[in-house]
C-alpha cells in the first residue's frame, strides 16, 4: 500500500481555506465552509467570557496621578519615556513616591536609550517632581537617581534657603522664587536674578507674577526686608544644564 502524504495544516485558516484543505487531503469528517462557520460560532459561544480587569482604588489613583504628570512634563518639553532603537519604548513612566500632605509626587522612567550605531545605547534614568499650587500644575526635572519626594525636594531647595530656615528666618516662596528675611541693608538683593514674569515692586512690597502663558501665582506681600533666591532644576529634555525651577 502506498503511503498517503498529508500536507501539514497551517495554524490559521479562514473557513473557506480550511474547507479546501480538508477536501484536498481527503480528511475524515470534512465539512463545508458553512458547517465550519457554524462549528466555530458554537465553540466561541461556549467559551467562558473573559473577566474584566478591575482596578483597585489605589491603582486608579496612581494611573490618574501619573497621567497628569506625563501631560505637564510633555507640555514643558520633557521626556515621558525612554526610547530604544526604532522608537521602541524601553522604559515607561511610573509612580516612584507620593507625599499626599504636600500633594507632590515623584515619577520615574528607566531604560536603555538608543543614540546611534557608533554609541548604540546607554542606560538612562529620568525623574520628575510634579504637583499643583495656586498657579496650577507644575513639574521639574531632578536627578534620575532620586527615588523619594523628600530627597528630590532637598536637592531642589537652594542651600541659602536651608541655612535661612535653620536660623529661624522667615522664608516665603512664589513658584521658583524664594523671599528670605534679611537686613535693611540687603533689602531687595537678588531682584536682578528674578526669572521672567516675576517682578519685585518695592514701593508696595509686593512680589508679583505675570507669566506669558497666563498662569499666575498670587501676589506675595512682604512687609519686611527680603532678598531673593531662585530655585534651580535640570533643564527639560536631554540637557544636563541647570535652569530655573517652578
Amino acid at each position: 500500500m502506498n503511503p498517503v502524504t498529508v500536507q501539514s495544516r497551517p495554524n490559521v485558516l479562514s473557513e473557506r481555506e480550511l474547507a479546501a484543505w480538508l477536501a484536498d487531503n481527503d480528511m475524515p469528517g470534512r465539512r463545508s465552509m458553512t458547517a465550519i462557520v457554524k462549528l466555530r460560532r458554537d465553540r466561541a459561544s461556549n467559551r467562558p467570557a473573559a473577566r474584566p480587569v478591575v482596578e483597585s482604588m489605589d491603582e486608579r489613583l496612581t494611573r490618574h496621578l501619573v497621567s497628569q504628570a506625563r501631560a505637564e512634563i510633555r507640555r514643558r518639553g520633557g521626556e515621558v519615556a525612554v526610547f530604544g532603537k526604532n522608537g521602541r519604548v524601553t522604559g515607561s513612566m511610573g509612580l516612584a513616591d507620593r507625599d499626599p500632605d504636600q500633594r507632590i509626587i515623584l515619577v520615574r522612567a528607566t531604560g536603555w536609550r538608543y543614540y546611534s550605531t557608533r554609541a548604540p545605547q546607554r542606560y538612562v534614568e529620568l525623574a520628575y517632581l510634579h504637583g499643583n499650587d495656586d498657579a496650577g500644575p507644575w513639574a521639574v526635572r531632578v536627578p534620575g537617581t532620586m527615588t523619594t519626594v523628600r530627597e528630590a525636594l532637598a536637592w531642589l531647595t537652594p542651600n541659602e534657603v536651608v541655612k535661612a530656615m535653620d536660623k529661624g528666618l522667615r522664608v516665603r516662596r512664589q513658584g521658583d522664587v524664594y523671599a528670605i528675611e534679611t537686613s535693611d541693608k540687603r533689602d531687595g538683593d537678588g531682584t536682578w536674578d528674578l526669572p521672567e514674569g516675576h517682578t519685585w515692586r518695592a514701593s508696595t512690597r509686593y512680589l508679583v507674577h505675570t507669566p506669558a502663558d497666563g498662569r499666575k501665582h498670587r501676589p506675595l506681600r512682604l512687609n519686611y526686608p527680603v532678598r531673593f533666591v531662585v530655585q534651580r532644576a535640570y533643564e527639560m529634555g536631554r540637557s544636563g544644564a541647570r535652569v530655573n525651577g517652578d
